[in-house]
């Protein structure tokens, strides 16, 4: 009799619009999150792979200008592939700590115990009004693999020449560098 007194109650039209004004403000709070969430994680998304595109860039004219400027190679398109993004070390602060403890055993045995401890804490720091790990080092992300068009490249002489310049400024392995000749190239 009770649960039916109670389905009576909850049934009643001004009970159900508190309900739903509730779910639709529920729902408002979680869609207005999501909408601000993802722009800020797309523009930090954004700024990383322009920062990496940037820094590919650089690597492949430099590459063109070292490599155009070998004799007989003629005009030179350079393409790399970075191996990842970015990595940031951040600094911490590490406390390291030991303890030995001798012990006389039954019979005249000695039995030594040590113990070693290593605690590691991030060092944060303040940048204006926010407070935020300390960067110690970035390191830029590596090449992984390039591909060379040059005009000359026909021949195996300059195509040598390539591969060693190309090896020797990326500091990769050959196998991670092609060279191929241009088209209509000599």
């Amino acid at each position: 009799m009770k649960t039916a007194v109670h389905t009576k109650a909850l049934l009643r039209p001004e009970t159900l619009r508190l309900v739903i004004l509730g779910l639709i403000g529920v729902a408002l709070i979680l869609a207005g999150t999501f909408l601000t969430a993802r722009p800020k994680m797309r523009a930090a998304e954004d700024a990383a792979v322009a920062g990496l595109t940037e820094h590919a860039r650089s690597i492949e004219a430099a590459l063109e200008e070292a490599i155009g400027s070998i004799r007989g190679v003629g005009k030179v398109r350079v393409k790399v592939t970075l191996s990842s993004g970015p990595e940031n070390v951040y600094a911490e602060n590490v406390t390291r700590s030991m303890n030995s403890q001798t012990e006389t055993l039954e019979g005249g045995q000695m039995r030594q115990n040590i113990s070693e401890n290593e605690v590691s804490q991030p060092v944060s720091g303040r940048f204006g009004s926010s407070e935020a790990p300390l960067i110690e080092k970035t390191i830029l992300p590596q090449v992984a693999g390039c591909l060379i068009v040059a005009e000359g490249a026909s021949s195996s002489g300059i195509k040598e020449d390539i591969y060693r310049a190309a090896q020797a400024l990326l500091g990769i392995p050959l196998y991670r560098i092609q060279v191929a000749p241009m088209k209509g190239g000599r």
